[in-house]
């Protein structure tokens, strides 16, 4: 997967649209991905997201658009799947703290029109709360677009880690905050891209991030991707979800 950075606020928002996707990773197995939401805007896919209550989606602040219809179950997008759920959004909550510019606080819920059916194939992801966590092995996931430039029929995975906040600092000196956490892979340049952003980031079997920025282009070995530190709003998400 890749991911999008910008230095400047007018390029962040001329390139709003292309902060998303997972790049030199494979085919998720069919049934490891059941909290993966899909969502769409005016019927294209803008976003990922993760299911973290029946009624509750979590994803990243700047995939906020109105008329989103959320997708879960989903395997292959191009297809429609007997497994799968649609559901429209009654409420999005953004958090207050988020800015558009630096990217900070870049967190969204979304309260879907119904419950979702839980099976196999759709079920919600533990959040992960300590922030000192260090999970050497990690994935992220999405239908966002391939280093071949293409956007595939069917879920990618890619295996990153976690990256030392001092690391990230230097790779984008002034722009890292305490609400992000770094990760990717020196190797090979794994990295989420256009199409991903609001996907997670899972170490642990918990949900430990959010795609949200990075690099241009995607991929970049020296530069990891930027993900929303999850573990710090685990009692903003609390309060919202007990609001409703």
């Amino acid at each position: 997967m890749q991911t999008l950075i910008a230095t400047l606020v007018l390029i962040v928002a001329a390139q709003a649209e292309l902060r998303d996707k997972v790049q030199h990773g494979g085919p998720c197995e069919q049934m490891s991905h059941p909290y993966q939401a899909a969502l769409y805007n005016s019927g294209h896919l803008l976003c990922g997201g993760v299911l973290i209550h029946p009624l509750w989606v979590l994803t990243a602040a700047h995939c906020k658009k109105p008329n989103l219809q959320v997708y879960l179950g989903k395997h292959n997008i191009y297809e429609t799947e007997h497994f799968q759920e649609q559901s429209s959004v009654v409420r999005t909550v953004v958090h207050p703290g988020y800015n558009a510019g630096t990217h900070d606080q870049d967190i969204m819920l979304l309260r879907l029109k119904r419950p979702a059916n839980l099976s196999a194939h759709i079920q919600p992801l533990a959040l992960e709360r300590d922030c000192s966590a260090n999970h050497t092995r990690c994935h992220i996931l999405g239908w966002g677009k391939t280093e071949y430039g293409n956007f595939p029929n069917t879920i990618q995975c890619a295996y990153i880690h976690l990256v030392p906040q001092e690391e990230c600092e230097r790779a984008y000196p002034g722009q890292i905050t305490r609400n992000m956490v770094c990760a990717g892979d020196e190797k090979y340049g794994k990295d989420s891209c256009q199409g991903d952003s609001g996907g997670p980031l899972v170490c642990g079997d918990r949900l430990r991030g959010l795609i949200s920025w990075g690099n241009v282009p995607c991929g970049s070995k020296e530069k990891p991707g930027v993900y929303t530190n999850v573990c710090r709003y685990c009692q903003w998400i609390r309060k919202v979800i007990q609001g409703s």
